[in-house]
């Protein structure tokens, strides 16, 4: 098979353990894109966070964001595709989460991602510290976030809850297991929640299909649960050797891990092979 199209997670794939893309990886992907093969972004992150590395990964023109979401194009700076959670959703997640206590509130909607800086302070204590400063270099900070997202409820792609403890993060889901919607477990003890029928997988097929680009011929790449859907439905998935039981079993192989240029491995082994 002559694959055509990588899909790169970030966090825990593309970005080493310090949050860094590796020289191999940078050599890896402009030697892809001088082949013609189409590397994109699949990241849970919003576009604006996604493209804060724009700059530093040259040959990389598309971004599958927010767990699917949302396909934006890096280099036209422009949204082409995004599904929006359902409004009666919104209301009951964050009614729901008040009610079991403090946490961090990413609110996704568009382009953009919005928090409030008084939040932001409490990263290190719900489990998201690494992200501290991509929140202040990326982030819309208003004074209530929990307000904002109630004023833009149909227009949001994503929210994220970051929470405490695992044990509240865990009560949340269940309270909201059964509303229609894909909720996924990240980090530590954070929810993310995308609109129905939004996953990864669903995000590369639909940017493949955009370029011209049959499903069979496409890579995915990562390490963790939201990357589950687009391991098992890309053309071929790769699982890094820091992934999780549960992303080993999903994928077809498995590279080096994310400190040892499992990128580059992949790129050249299957996409450039």
């Amino acid at each position: 098979m002559a694959y055509q199209l990588i899909a790169l997670d970030m966090d825990g794939t593309l970005l080493d353990s310090k949050k860094r893309v590796l020289p191999s990886s940078l050599d890896a992907i402009r030697r892809a894109s001088d082949a013609g093969k189409a590397v994109a972004i699949s990241s849970g992150r919003c576009p604006a966070m996604v493209a804060l590395y724009k700059d530093d990964l040259p040959g990389v023109r598309y971004a599958i964001c927010c767990a699917g979401a949302t396909i934006y194009d890096l280099e036209q700076e422009k949204t082409m595709f995004e599904q929006c959670l359902d409004p009666a959703f919104v209301d009951r997640a964050l009614e729901v989460a008040e009610g079991l206590g403090f946490f961090l509130l990413e609110v996704t909607s568009g382009a953009n991602v919005y928090m409030q800086p008084d939040e932001v302070e409490h990263v290190e204590e719900v489990g998201v510290g690494a992200y501290a400063d991509l929140y202040r270099k990326t982030c819309t900070m208003v004074d209530d976030a929990h307000a904002l997202a109630r004023e833009l409820r149909g227009n949001l792609s994503k929210l994220n809850f970051h929470f405490a403890s695992v044990e509240a993060r865990d009560r949340c889901r269940e309270l909201l297991e059964g509303d229609d919607v894909v909720i996924t477990n990240a980090e530590r003890s954070t929810m993310e929640f995308t609109a129905r029928g939004i996953d990864k997988g669903q995000g590369v097929a639909r940017l493949a299909q955009i370029l011209g680009i049959d499903n069979d011929q496409t890579i995915a790449v990562g390490d963790a649960e939201n990357d589950l859907s687009m391991l098992r439905s890309a053309g071929l998935g790769v699982a890094m050797g820091n992934a999780l039981p549960e992303a080993v079993a999903a994928a077809d192989v498995q590279v080096a891990d994310n400190d040892h240029d499992g990128v580059a491995e992949a790129i050249r082994r299957y996409l450039l092979a």
